[in-house]
């Protein structure tokens, strides 16, 4: 009887501390590498994915799955000394970066412009406003020179002409 009464006091116990752990907000969703299923909205299957993440919890790495389990393309991203996402860099599954994405911020701490590298060397650049709205595209070619800038005005994308700029 002592016996049942101390494995049970030992089980309780076991209980309490694991429910504390789970309520206590420091466990990740999907722990480092676990490969997790993706579903659209309707909740049908549509690939799976493994994350990474860093000591702060941010992911650092994402690998993608299509629903077969095939191995499709892995993301990369990268913080700076503030804590903020600097580059995200997508690849295809046998290494070869297709885009890069750098983000900057505003004294706020809000995203100020994301620009869109190819590899290729052009890009596009969106410009956002405090409520984090698209107001402005640069778009670059391979040289790095603007090859087209649109502005949003009352509601209306208006193009900007490039040879004053």
């Amino acid at each position: 009887m002592k016996r049942i009464v101390i494995f049970l006091l030992v089980f309780a116990l076991f209980f309490c501390v694991t429910l504390s752990a789970c309520s206590a907000g420091d466990i990740k969703p999907t722990e480092d590498g676990v490969l997790t299923e993706v579903r659209d909205d309707s909740g049908n299957l549509t690939g799976y994915e493994r994350r990474y993440h860093n000591d702060n919890g941010d992911i650092t790495r994402l690998d993608v799955y299509d629903a077969e389990q095939v191995y499709q393309s892995f993301v990369i991203y990268e913080y700076d000394d503030n804590g903020l996402l600097y580059t995200e860099t997508h690849y295809q599954a046998d290494g070869i970066a297709v885009s890069r994405d750098v983000y900057s911020y505003d004294e706020s701490g809000a995203v100020y412009e994301i620009a869109h590298e190819s590899p290729y060397g052009d890009a596009t650049v969106d410009r956002y406003d405090a409520n984090g709205e698209i107001v402005e595209k640069f778009c670059y070619d391979t040289d790095g020179r603007l090859e087209r800038h649109e502005e949003l005005k009352d509601g209306v994308w208006t193009e900007i002409s490039t040879e004053t700029e």
